[in-house]
């Protein structure tokens, strides 16, 4: 399978004398597998013989390079080798970290070791997750989210909560946040204040220590949603070329998200088995994972029948979109936020928000112009408040007028 990718006699007899020589070779055929292409195969080869070296030259076995930390170390030793790689040495980009990454997880499914996270998580850490998903109703991905910042902090506080001081959590926050924008820093303190509940719960910390971080000072509906016009949303969904692949899978995505108003998660989280072709609606989960059945618009699903018959790779996953390149996975929410990115900039629409909520703001703000009401938006948008839909009836501006009252005449003075 090795003279497949490296036709170089010398430089495969190389490779096959390392100490992962066999290995290589049924990593080659793994990737193949995965329906990589040629040039990503050779690249991840190369990679993955890079990262055997180094651990022997550490004097360590190949069991330790299966160590979650010792991935790590690897990384960070490229990081320091190449700062200006940083951007790329990521766990789904830039081959001389991922390659890496990929013979790990070839050799744990080789041994049966699960796979894990390529990172150590602490009993702490674990225990937080399983009391956020258990008692507060949470979902793995808000989890996972405020898990990150946990872990930031266990990372540079320690393992001991009750050693924990005020000071030193809020040190922490500002670290996590500095240079991040005002929902990032939200993030991080909604986290850690979750942590410290979860502590005095259990009573593994100072019972005053959950008042150490304060709120991050917001004013509710002080500010108008940003959102499109319906001219520039059908603009941005034709820049998506139906003709090929990525371009089906972007409309089908926008088409979602605009005539539903659907949350990026929502769309990445979407099964097969969630689509209801005889009734033409489709289920969704959303942050409360509770169920949900939502009507398909006709334009949206002629685009996502038109994705999964002609242009949807051919593979195991239950996932409605994928990646567009090999192993074919269950797309992010985040790499919708970029397909929504993508879209926006290519149409070259004026706007100061690239993101994939703005068409749920979008979506929104047109229901309401067409009279629909504010309990009928917060229905479909599947919001718990009406209040948090009120939000909406800013920026219709007739509805407005109807309410101001008249400007006062001037009084003369006596």
């Amino acid at each position: 399978m090795l003279n497949k990718f490296i036709p170089n006699d010398r430089t495969r007899e190389n490779l096959q004398r390392q100490r992962c020589g066999d290995d290589l070779e049924r990593f080659a055929e793994w990737l193949t597998g995965l329906r990589y292409s040629a040039a990503t195969i050779r690249s991840y080869i190369f990679a993955a013989a890079r990262y055997d070296a180094w651990v022997r030259e550490r004097n360590h076995s190949v069991a330790a390079a299966l160590v979650p930390s010792e991935l790590e170390a690897y990384r960070a030793y490229l990081l320091h080798r190449h700062p200006q790689r940083a951007q790329r040495l990521r766990p789904d980009g830039g081959n001389d970290y991922c390659g890496a990454h990929r013979f790990v997880k070839y050799l744990c499914e080789r041994r049966g070791i699960p796979a894990g996270a390529p990172r150590d998580t602490t009993s702490l850490e674990k225990r937080f997750v399983d009391w956020l998903c258990r008692h507060r109703g949470v979902c793995t991905r808000t989890a996972g989210g405020y898990a990150l910042k946990v872990r930031r902090l266990i990372n540079a506080l320690g393992t001991e909560p009750r050693m924990y001081s005020a000071a030193q959590l809020r040190d922490n926050v500002l670290e996590q946040s500095r240079g991040f924008s005002d929902s990032h820093v939200d993030g991080v303190v909604t986290s850690i204040r979750m942590f410290i509940r979860f502590l005095v719960i259990y009573q593994e910390c100072s019972e005053g220590l959950q008042y150490a971080i304060p709120r991050v000072a917001k004013w509710q509906k002080a500010s108008l949603p940003r959102y499109l016009c319906p001219a520039d949303v059908q603009r941005i969904i034709d820049t998506c070329d139906p003709g090929i692949p990525l371009g089906a899978r972007d409309r089908a995505i926008l088409l979602l998200l605009s005539r539903l108003g659907l949350r990026s998660g929502d769309v990445a989280g979407l099964s097969l088995g969630d689509i209801d072709w005889t009734r033409a609606r489709i289920r969704l989960s959303g942050k409360s994972r509770t169920p949900a059945w939502l009507p398909l618009p006709q334009d949206a699903g002629d685009a996502l029948l038109y994705y999964i018959q002609t242009a949807r790779p051919d593979c195991s996953s239950d996932a409605v979109f994928l990646i567009a390149c090999a192993p074919y996975t269950r797309i992010l929410a985040r790499q919708i936020s970029l397909t929504a990115e993508r879209a926006i900039r290519r149409s070259e629409v004026k706007t100061r928000s690239f993101g994939a909520h703005q068409f749920r703001h979008s979506a929104a703000t047109a229901w309401l112009s067409q009279g629909m009401t504010l309990q009928a938006i917060g229905a479909v948008l599947r919001h718990r408040d009406v209040d948090t839909t009120a939000l909406y009836a800013k920026v219709d501006v007739n509805l407005l007028r109807g309410i101001a009252l008249p400007w006062p005449q001037e009084v003369v003075s006596c």
